[in-house]
Parts: structure tokens; C-alpha cells; sequence
């Protein structure tokens, strides 16, 4: 009896936490939705709020929906593979469009504001050890905020 006993309470412990998984599913589906373009800064250039608001809503909409997150210019859409890992601090974020026929990847981390403004700090061309720490940008990073629409 003491056996099953044990094994029972640890099923019960087990069922009340989180796996990194879960938390990851959660956080992805807490992401999506259509955001608009607000923020922009990295290799010598910082666009701001202001100034992306003299640029037409529909050119700067992004739409994450799933494991994808689409860009979309002019009506056409420009869709990229999207994978994030929110057991990670900061959380992970690695975005992969194809060109060419060529994988692409985009190492970053991710956060999300208070005001529910998604920001992204990522390198452009790299590998997985380049990644960013914090958010902050030196040569190879991007930052770029995105706040979501309701």
C-alpha cells in the first residue's frame, strides 16, 4: 500500500506544476494577435513612436497567429517561422523567414510591457551563442516594438 500511496502524491505534485512546455504553449498563445510597428533602433538607426505614425497602418501591421509571424506590406503578406522558449529570462525568441529558398534565423529575446507592448531584441545573421542578454543594442542588434492592437 505504501508504494501507491507515494506514487499518488507525486501524481499530485506533478499535476500542479509547469513544464517548460506548457509555460512555452501559454506564452505563444498569449502573443498572438495584430500588432502595429512603434519602435525601431539598430545599426545607427532609432525610429520612434512619432515617427511611425506618419507611416500608414497597414504598412507597419504585423500579425502573430500560431508558431507564425506575418508582416504584412502593401496587402501582401511576408510570413516567418516563429519559436520562443518563456522558460528562459529573458525569454527567447528565434524568428526564420526563407529567402531564396535559404533558412534564415533571427536569434533574439523577447518581452512584453506593461502596456502590452511587445519588444524584441534579436541580431540579424548569426548563431544561437551571438543571441542578446539584455535588451540593449551594440552593433549586431535590433531592437524593434510592436504594440498590440485590440
Amino acid at each position: 500500500m505504501r508504494p501507491a500511496l507515494v506514487l499518488a502524491l507525486a501524481l499530485v505534485a506533478l499535476a500542479g506544476t509547469t513544464t517548460a512546455d506548457e509555460k512555452t504553449d501559454k506564452a505563444l498563445k498569449e502573443l498572438e494577435g495584430t500588432y502595429l510597428l512603434v519602435g525601431l533602433e539598430g545599426k545607427g538607426l532609432k525610429l520612434t513612436e512619432d515617427d511611425f505614425k506618419k507611416v500608414d497602418d497597414a504598412e507597419r501591421k504585423i500579425v502573430i497567429k500560431g508558431d507564425q509571424i506575418i508582416a504584412i506590406n502593401k496587402g501582401k503578406e511576408d510570413p516567418a517561422k516563429l519559436k520562443i522558449d518563456a522558460s528562459k529570462s529573458p525569454a527567447f525568441i528565434d524568428i526564420t523567414s526563407t529567402k531564396d529558398k535559404k533558412d534564415e534565423v533571427n536569434y533574439g529575446i523577447y518581452k512584453i510591457e506593461k502596456d502590452g507592448t511587445l519588444v524584441i531584441c534579436a541580431i540579424e545573421k548569426g548563431d544561437a551563442k551571438d543571441r542578446p542578454k539584455e535588451f540593449k543594442v551594440n552593433e549586431k542588434e535590433i531592437i524593434i516594438k510592436l504594440q498590440k492592437q485590440k
